[in-house]
């Protein structure tokens, strides 16, 4: 009997040894995803409280936070491991990375960008006049994005600011408007000397005058093919209105 129980105790004692040597779980749940400890790209899922170290693919970071697929783009991201690690990337011929989005060009031809996917690489452009933006992953103006060149890439150089008056003060405009030597439709607003491109409508035109877009029967400098373009469109979208069936007003009950 004296046999049996030491048998006993010394199963349990290396039992013990055994559990506290595997050390604690790093599953929180017995179903869900944890960080590896200095690695913004690897993580550990769990399931049925089974623990499998994953990682992202390459261009993308664990994402804590998501409660759907564990791995996010960077910029959606907050890694605050010290010294993490990250896989190698994986470039191809379209793509430095396999999954992400990257600005095409320089500093003066900034408007389009890519998106990488599994290596493969899809080409957008951004809106006329506005800039790609790595630092939000947007479409911006162009004098908001740090490594582009705004009045290379729009065409335009902002004039130098008028002389201060020290009797006048300082200027009371902080931003200046310019129009389009080659379109009556398009015009420039300088801030801080750097150009911004605005668009008018289809049957508009930027007024001098007024500083902002105008009935383009109101602007005469524009060419004749743009007025006639301009009184087109107005003519399709009347003809449009008037073929709309007129709201009737509801029959009184009484």
């Amino acid at each position: 009997m004296a046999k049996i129980i030491i048998s006993a105790l010394l199963c349990l004692a290396m039992f013990g040894s055994l559990a506290q040597a595997a050390g604690p779980s790093p599953c929180r749940e017995a179903n869900g995803t944890a960080p590896v400890s200095g690695s913004c790209d690897a993580y550990i899922e769990c399931r049925n409280g089974v623990a499998e170290e994953k990682l992202c693919p390459d261009g993308l970071l664990y994402n804590e936070k998501s409660t759907g697929y564990p791995c996010g783009y960077p910029i959606d991201v907050e890694c605050t491991q010290k010294s993490a690690r990250l896989q190698a990337a994986q470039p191809t011929d379209d793509c430095p990375h396999q999954f992400g989005y990257y600005r095409i060009g320089d500093s003066s031809s900034c408007g389009q960008f890519m998106n990488c996917a599994a290596g493969r690489g899809f080409v957008f452009d951004c809106p006329e006049g506005l800039a790609w933006n790595p630092a939000t992953y947007k479409c911006d103006w162009p004098d908001q994005v740090e490594d582009c060149d705004a009045e290379k890439f729009l065409g335009f150089r902002c004039p130098a600011p008028a002389h201060k008056s020290e009797l006048l003060g300082e200027q009371e405009e902080d931003y200046t408007f310019h129009p389009s030597s080659d379109n009556c439709q398009v015009y420039f607003i300088c801030i801080e000397g750097r150009p911004r491109r605005i668009g008018c409508g289809e049957d508009q035109a930027f007024n001098q005058e007024l500083k902002q877009c105008d009935d383009i029967d109101n602007v005469p400098n524009c060419s004749a093919d743009i007025q006639a373009k301009g009184a087109e469109i107005k003519a399709a979208r009347a003809k449009a209105a008037a073929a709309r069936p007129k709201a009737t007003a509801p029959r009184s009950k009484y």
